[in-house]
């Protein structure tokens, strides 16, 4: 252990340059001091003159009081100031150093520290410092002075006297020695304590959504009051050694003060002095105590300095990361080539990597995939030299790595992680960092490429938006987005990718991919893969195992090889070889014949369409409804207002699910084939947005939009407005869309928008049960309304009599949830016991379908627009879960690989589109 003489010299060094401001503080201290012994020197004279008054002296002592208090002021100042001045250049410079030090340290020495103790030595260890350096040391120098002045202040008034004084110091001193011992070993354990307190409280802040989910707040609570209570008791220690420390010294004083006192209350003494130097010695002897009980204290804080001090240039001391490679590459050709290479980590005795071999050209592909533990992180972590081969060599365009300087290597490399590490900065400036000598342009163009412009520019500060500690204030896919447009920016010929679109909805995943694939032309890429799919289009891909390659190939090779990546494959992709094959005949009259004769509603409305008695005793309640009815409807027309576009109302009698949805996007895209450009007004039902009207976009969350209007958006491609007042909704389409047509969901019986055209939905199988209006019955309004409607078209199953028209569902693709890969209906690649989810309002239709799909089915049935949750799911068998579009878009949260859904459109009667297109033509 080095002394404290050693580590005194050091931070010396650190204030060698302010030796000039230092004199001055000195100077300060100095005056402060005299002031001091000045106002003693005053108090005798102003006693003397009691007894012997005398004109000058009376005119002098007003003054010099006055000169006193001046001259201690400016003392005050200056000392203060100028240690002050000191103090906190000290503290700059040795963050400055200590971070330099962090920032230079290899990924190693991260791997093995806390980041809380890492914390602490920068805020609270330098603080400690500081205080010994200089407010220790203000203290002394300006209280060591005053007890100077005041002993010889004191043997001019009486040097026997004093010398009782003296011989108290050894005593004091031998005091202070022994104290001074277990403050530093106590001030060690604090700092300790206190970078456990900040680790826990960093680990909890840091993770207070998984802190929340799993309800352990007392458990962090209790490991925090642990961490807390230990740092208490040290320094309770602490405190309890000084203050037995500071009593003795002070007693010891005060055993000289009486041991004086007595010698000086004998008579040849008194007789030999003045009144006035009696009381100025006495005076000037009390005067000693406060000074030297200050002097007593900053042992405390010089101990705790001093362990501060070790603890810093300890850090400081570090062997920084090794770069001893001097050559430099510009511009690299891509090249890059692991000859035999092996890794042993330095707190392991095993082989991580052994003998790994490949070679890369310019702009080639190579995918890296392997159970967790396989090694793939190893190998990421060698390319820009996080560490070193234990043997082996890398080598990026015939040169060795280690022979590159550190900045050369990893200017190559641009880097996109699973986890992402943004900085609680603007926007601009997290894009920025990707290369700092760019141009303005080049952020934005970067941004653009990256699919992140958009949704930049929707805050209200665009680009400098400061987006919280790690991106907080961004989502998932906005954060992968702002990372791509990063390594854009950077442009490095080298591009390592580790599974950057893992754990993200559907859309995002969409964007990302795109942006991803921006990214990697004329790219050497090496991608991290946990999911197979992403890597399927890979030049190579290596399968890795316990560190070793342990099979390598395009995909189409390694499947057909059936080794342990068909193994990967097939546990990620539940592959089985009974596979469900749909002749193209048998899907031609899909839900043509659908019977519904399961009943998944409530008891009501079963007992509507059951025709039982009981819902006949509401008949009164129907009748107030239908005057309720008609008056309202009656004040809606007469304060109606009509957009001056073609309007088309879609809507339903009854109460329940009839197929709206797919029939209004089933029109949006029968228009846009005839060159118009329709728009979508919904009431948004159950959408939770915070302001309507709301114009939904690719960002729009499922909880804002609802999930009807998230599905008309994504597969008709066509604006889509929510709120709960439709002349709103129609009149923000009109403002905010070049849309020349409005296409009305489910707004019937909202008289108050005008319409041109009306199009009517009916059940087929449950048509209009006991024909009754709500309560008593499903009808919204009289059956009678059908003769008044432009269009009547029947789903599930004909009505000749009542609608002309029919509408089927025709399913034509499987989609995997979490890769997002789509499958022909005709291939769907695993078994046929399947679980069946579906909350919309006719399960039956959905489950009937896949029975007809051949499909072994259990059925889970939740109501209609079912707010889903991961519990809804763990009651489920471990096997395939096949739902609904619209209960998919609800349910991102599901990353198993054995969630699917099924996408549907619907199909009308050939002579419908030839009339509807008619109909638009006549308006």
């Amino acid at each position: 252990m080095k002394s404290n003489t050693s580590y005194l010299a050091r931070l010396f060094g650190y204030v060698s340059s302010s030796i000039p401001y230092f004199l001055i503080s000195f100077f300060g201290f100095v005056l402060f001091a005299a002031a001091q012994v000045g106002a003693a020197e005053w108090l005798r004279r102003i006693v003397d003159f009691i007894e012997n008054p005398n004109q000058t002296v009376q005119t002098i002592l007003p003054l010099a009081l006055i000169a006193i208090a001046l001259i201690r002021g400016i003392g005050f100042y200056l000392s203060n100031f100028f240690m002050a001045f000191i103090s906190n250049k000290l503290i700059h410079n040795l963050r400055v150093d200590l971070f330099k030090s962090l920032i230079s340290m290899p990924v190693s020495f991260y791997d093995k520290s806390s980041s809380g103790h890492l914390l602490s030595r920068i805020t609270f260890n330098v603080m400690q410092v500081s205080s010994a350096v200089t407010d220790a040391v203000k203290i002394i120098i300006r209280e060591g002075l005053i007890v100077i002045g005041l002993l010889g202040y004191l043997i001019y008034l009486n040097w026997k006297l004093t010398l009782v004084l003296i011989i108290a110091a050894p005593l004091i001193g031998f005091i202070v020695s022994i104290a001074g011992k277990r403050l530093r070993r106590l001030s060690k354990k604090i700092q300790s304590a206190m970078g456990d307190v900040t680790h826990v409280s960093s680990e909890s802040i840091n993770a207070h959504k998984e802190l929340k989910i799993f309800g352990n707040e007392n458990l962090e609570i209790d490991k925090f009051n642990e961490a807390s209570d230990a740092n208490r008791i040290q320094n309770l220690k602490l405190e309890s050694t000084n203050s037995i420390a500071s009593p003795l010294i002070q007693l010891i004083i005060s055993l000289a003060l009486a041991l004086i006192t007595w010698f000086a209350l004998d008579p040849s003494v008194i007789t030999s002095m003045s009144s006035g130097t009696f009381i100025a010695f006495f005076g000037s002897a009390g005067m000693l105590a406060k000074p030297i009980r200050q002097l007593s204290s900053t042992n405390v804080m010089f101990q705790k300095g001093i362990a501060a001090a070790e603890d810093i240039f300890k850090q400081i001391d570090e062997t920084p990361e090794k770069d001893d490679g001097s050559k430099i590459i510009k511009n690299s050709e891509g090249k890059i080539k692991f000859d035999n290479v092996s890794l042993k980590y330095p707190s392991s005795e095993e082989y991580s990597l052994k003998n790994i071999n490949f070679e890369l050209q310019k702009g080639s592909n190579l995918a890296i995939v392997g159970s967790s533990g396989a090694g793939k992180s190893s190998i990421i972590n060698l390319i820009p030299r996080f560490y070193d081969a234990t043997e082996g060599g890398i080598s990026i365009d015939g040169t060795r790595i280690e022979e590159l300087s550190l900045e050369s290597l990893r200017d190559q490399i641009s880097y996109v992680g699973q986890e992402i590490t943004l900085f609680n900065d603007t926007i601009f400036n997290n894009i920025f960092y990707g290369d700092i000598d760019t141009s303005e342009e080049d952020v934005y163009e970067a941004a653009k490429k990256a699919n992140a412009h958009q949704f930049i520019e929707s805050f209200p500060d665009g680009y400098k938006t400061v987006i919280g500690d790690n991106g907080t204030l961004l989502s998932g896919g906005q954060k992968q987005r702002i990372a791509i447009a990063r390594a854009i920016l950077k442009n490095s010929p080298f591009l390592i990718l580790d599974e950057a679109t893992s754990a993200l909805d559907s859309e995002s995943e969409r964007l990302i991919t795109d942006a991803i694939a921006k990214l990697k032309e004329g790219k050497t890429t090496i991608t991290i893969a946990h999911r197979l799919s992403t890597v399927e289009q890979a030049d190579e891909i290596l399968v890795l195992q316990s560190g070793e390659i342990v099979e390598r190939g395009k995909h189409s090779q390694l499947i057909l090889s059936e080794g342990p990546y068909f193994q990967l494959y097939r546990n990620q992709f539940d592959f089985d070889d009974g596979a469900v094959n749909i002749d193209a005949e048998s899907n031609s009259n899909l839900l043509v014949n659908i019977d519904a004769s399961k009943s998944y509603v409530s008891n009501l409305e079963q007992a509507w369409y059951e025709n039982s008695l009981w819902p006949k005793l509401l008949i009164p309640f129907s009748w107030i409804y239908q005057f309720l009815f008609n008056r309202q409807k009656r004040y809606q027309i007469s304060n109606s207002w009509k957009p001056n576009l073609l309007t088309i109302v879609v809507g339903n009698l009854t109460v329940g699910g009839t197929g709206k949805t797919p029939i209004i996007i089933y029109l949006a895209k029968l228009l846009k084939k005839e060159g118009l450009k329709p728009g979508i007004i919904s009431r948004g039902y159950l959408s939770k947005s915070k302001t309507y009207p709301l114009l939904l976009n690719s960002e729009t969350p499922i909880e804002e939009s609802g999930d009807e209007p998230a599905i008309m958006f994504k597969n008709s491609q066509c604006p889509v407005v929510i709120g709960p007042n439709r002349i709103q909704a129609a009149k923000h389409l009109m403002e905010n869309t070049d849309s020349n047509v409005i296409l009305s969901d489910d707004g019937l019986q909202h008289f108050s928008l005008g319409r041109d055209i009306e199009i009517l939905m009916i059940d087929g199988n449950r048509k209009f049960g006991n024909e009754l209006l709500l309560p008593a019955g499903p009808l919204r309004e009289p059956k009678s309304r059908i003769k008044t409607v432009d269009f009547t078209i029947s789903s599930n199953r004909k009505w000749p009599s009542v609608a002309k028209y029919e509408m089927k569902y025709r399913p034509f693709k499987w989609v995997h949830m979490k890769s997002q890969k789509e499958y022909d209906i005709f291939d769907w690649p695993l078994k046929k016991e399947v679980n069946a989810v579906a909350g919309i309002g006719n399960p039956s239709n959905f489950f009937n379908l896949l029975k007809q799909l051949g499909f072994d089915i259990s059925e889970y049935a939740f109501p209609d627009h079912h707010d889903f949750h991961k519990v809804d799911f763990e009651i489920m068998d471990n096997q395939p879960t096949v739902m609904t579009e619209k209960d998919a878009i609800k349910c991102s949260f599901l990353d198993h690989t054995n969630y699917w859904y099924l996408k549907i459109e619907a199909e009308v009667s050939d002579n419908f589109e030839q009339d509807f297109l008619a109909e638009i033509k006549s308006k």
